[in-house]
């Protein structure tokens, strides 16, 4: 009996057959492996009102970003995000000021962003003639993951929110692509909310600083729980200015579609196994 798995799962199939079902599988894992990978170069563009035409459009990399825009970071400080705050109360109001956590001081700790530095989100912006009052911009990773946020989070950002930096740097593992999750999405909040002095970007931090459709939840069992952590867009890849609002609904489901590379290895399992029911031998 064959021992590897490609070996295995083409065995049944004859000469050519078997060749083209490894290669597809092969394909997936290609894929795969390369959408996990840290980003290290941004597409940039700003779109009109209609959502398609492009006005303008720019593609940098990490060394242009340090080298040419103002760097946000030192290397040295550490910025966290808060996780879900998983607590119940029979009374509704109570709840919700619960899992808001105004004390910021649940589920925080844990959420260490790293020290780490970057550009802001708003130089980036301005690369593609930026965003005006009632504009919007998407954030897309590298395997579709997305997040839009609203002019105002941009560029008129509140100190408990704190800048949005796109960071390419994290102290403890170097520049993207040894920073695993870079090139990715942190605000830099100050440390005026919480009990330990730590940049600490909370729950009620963003509840305050943005507008209710731009909340994002962690369900869990029909429960919503606020938290800023899946805000943070990680191996970001696109960042997508929509002219005037409207344009892209910040509602909508936020899941991330499949990865191009399960895509291929599905495909790939889907036809190996339409070649091993079909009849028949190869030439």
């Amino acid at each position: 009996m064959p021992h590897c798995l490609f070996c295995r799962l083409s065995s049944g199939l004859p000469g050519n057959r078997s060749r083209l079902f490894t290669l597809f599988l092969l394909a997936g894992l290609l894929f795969s492996v390369q959408a996990a990978s840290a980003t290290t170069t941004l597409h940039i563009e700003k779109r009109g009102p209609d959502g398609k035409t492009v006005l303008a459009s720019r593609d940098i990399n990490v060394s242009w970003m340090e080298g040419n825009l103002p760097v946000q970071g030192d290397g040295v400080t550490h910025y966290y995000h808060q996780g879900p705050v998983f607590s119940d109360n029979p009374d509704p109001a109570v709840e919700e000021a619960l899992r808001w956590n105004p004390a910021e001081d649940t589920n925080v700790r844990e959420k260490d962003m790293g020290a780490v530095k970057g550009t802001a989100l708003r130089d980036l912006c301005n690369l593609v003639g930026g965003m005006d009052p009632g504009d919007n911009v998407t954030l897309v990773a590298a395997d579709g993951f997305k997040k839009t946020f609203a002019y105002k989070n941009v560029y008129q950002p509140p100190e408990r929110q704190g800048p949005m930096v796109i960071t390419w740097y994290r102290a403890d593992e170097g520049y993207v692509p040894d920073y695993a999750t870079g090139m990715r999405l942190v605000f830099f909040s100050d440390t005026s909310s919480n009990p330990w002095g730590l940049h600490t970007f909370g729950n009620e931090d963003w509840k305050l600083s943005a507008d209710p459709a731009y909340y994002y939840y962690y369900v869990q069992g029909g429960e919503r729980y606020p938290t800023t952590t899946g805000l943070s867009v990680q191996q970001l890849e696109n960042i997508t200015i929509h002219q005037t609002s409207g344009t892209v609904d910040p509602t909508a489901d936020p899941t991330p579609s499949l990865p191009l590379g399960l895509l291929v290895t599905m495909t790939g399992l889907l036809l190996g196994g339409w070649i091993a029911s079909s009849r028949g031998d190869d030439p």
